[in-house]
Formats: structure tokens, C-alpha cells, sequence
């Protein structure tokens, strides 16, 4: 039997996430990209910007470059598998800005309903 939302923890909303709205992974996957791009290319313009609210901005800037490497090197295993996506997604830093992004893409960006719905009802 499955556990109810409320009392699954992040790497495990985001593994279902992924098995839910396949289709959807690799549009948010690009997102993610692009954002990391701009901020680990373009310090100078965000730093003065920045609300380090979730995090200082260079620890940002840093695990925005990590993530990078992480979708260059392993982007079709973290379109594919759920447990790929939330297990190298979904942890530590890495979850914060992914789960920032996430919610934005979801908001901004997605044109599946359902997924719009679904991102602030798990997270």
C-alpha cells in the first residue's frame, strides 16, 4: 500500500512526480539547465540581486554548476528513471534549487494542468 503524500519525504514525492508526468521531466529538465546556465555564467548581474533568503549566493552559484555537469552527464538516466531523477535531484542543496525551479517551471513554463496542480500539492 502506498503512503499517503503528506508522509512521503522529498526524494520520494519527486520519484513519483517523475513516474506521474513522465513527459513533463524532460521540458523541466531544459528549464533547469537554462537557469543554472545563467546563474553560474552571469555572477556579476545576480549577485547584486540576489535575496539570499534560500541560500548565500555563490553557495547557489556553486550548485548550479554541479547540477550542470549532472545534466550533461547524465541527462537521459534522469529522463528515464525516477529514482535516477530523485536521487541525484532531490537531495541537500541540490533540492533546494531544484525544487525552486521546479515550482517555478510549474508555474510559469508547463502546460500540462495537472502537473501545474500537482508540483504545489507535493511540495
Amino acid at each position: 500500500m502506498m503512503k499517503p503524500i503528506i508522509k512521503l519525504n522529498t526524494k520520494e514525492k519527486a520519484k513519483l512526480l517523475h513516474a506521474l508526468f513522465p513527459n513533463e521531466i524532460p521540458e523541466f529538465l531544459n528549464h533547469l539547465q537554462k537557469f543554472c546556465a545563467h546563474i553560474y555564467e552571469r555572477k556579476e548581474g545576480y549577485e547584486k540581486l540576489w535575496n539570499p533568503r534560500l541560500m548565500h549566493f555563490e553557495r547557489w552559484r556553486v550548485t548550479s554548476g554541479y547540477i550542470l555537469q549532472l545534466l550533461e552527464s547524465k541527462r537521459s538516466k534522469l529522463e528515464s528513471s525516477s529514482e535516477a531523477f530523485a536521487n541525484h535531484l532531490f537531495f541537500l542543496d541540490y533540492a533546494t534549487l531544484t525544487l525552486n525551479q521546479l515550482t517555478k517551471y510549474a508555474e510559469t513554463e508547463s502546460y500540462n494542468q495537472r502537473f501545474k496542480l500537482a508540483v504545489p500539492m507535493f511540495f
